[in-house]
């Protein structure tokens, strides 16, 4: 028996935050409006990323400044590609956002490099692949013209067709990033781009560091105000993916 299968009454989400101004955002609001208990552990936190899901109903994995590679300047990273890892084997639902997704990619064995040409930063189209059709993806139904807001100077780039047995499949994509989403197996989702962003993301982000977005002929206010006009929108679009993920959990603590 597991320790998802032994728990009782109100499942429990573990988020692990890499950075204080990376926070969950509209995970964490739709969580507490669904009744969830939720976890947060990370550096931030002075609380340890635990290598397993043991005693979890569900996992996210949030974003972060850092490179997915650098152990030695974030020396927690390899507890959570061993959380991931074993959140897969146990098949734990969870949704791994941006840096997290680039280290469910490294977790299965996949590639991660920084992007080329440059960071992908801003409002992006996310459009969902044809094999998306054939499973049920968190993202089936999306609407074609769905927009998240990008911010990544890493990316993932390959990926092994199965993991421990289980397939590996990219969903979305967008103009510039082949892999915007993915997902191992039935319960295990990596996302690119900021599901959980607000106004009030895009307006810390940009504001931290203004001058390395002008570098980038970017304009950190137009970032912002680009954002907040589309906010009804993506409040309302990536709630509902939320929410089904959020099913999922719940699904899974009744089996």
């Amino acid at each position: 028996m597991t320790g998802r299968a032994r728990r009782q009454g109100v499942p429990t989400v573990l988020v692990v935050e890499h950075e204080s101004d990376v926070d969950a955002a509209l995970i964490g609001e739709r969580l507490e409006a669904a009744g969830l208990r939720v976890d947060t552990v990370g550096p931030d936190r002075s609380r340890e990323v635990p290598r397993s899901p043991a005693g979890v109903d569900g996992l996210v994995i949030l974003g972060g400044s850092m490179d997915p590679d650098d152990d030695a300047g974030a020396p927690w990273l390899p507890a959570v590609r061993e959380l991931l890892r074993t959140a897969i084997l146990g098949q734990v639902p969870t949704l791994a956002v941006c840096l997290g997704a680039q280290l469910l990619g490294m977790a299965v064995g996949g590639r991660v490099r920084r992007i080329p040409d440059g960071p992908e930063i801003g409002l992006v189209g996310i459009r969902p692949t044809d094999g998306d059709i054939h499973r049920g993806s968190l993202l089936r139904g999306l609407d074609p013209d769905a927009q998240a807001l990008a911010w990544h100077w890493w990316e993932v780039t390959d990926l092994p067709e199965l993991y421990d047995g289980r397939p590996v499949e990219v969903l979305a994509r967008s103009d510039r990033c082949p892999v915007q989403a993915f997902a191992v197996g039935e319960a295990v989702w990596g996302l690119q781009f900021h599901i959980e962003a607000r106004t009030r993301t895009a307006r810390t982000w940009a504001h931290s560091d203004p001058a390395r977005l002008h570098a980038i002929s970017l304009d950190p206010d137009r970032l912002v105000s680009a954002v907040a006009r589309a906010e009804p929108t993506l409040v309302r679009t990536w709630s509902d993916v939320i929410d089904a993920w959020i099913a999922v959990v719940r699904r899974a603590t009744t089996n």
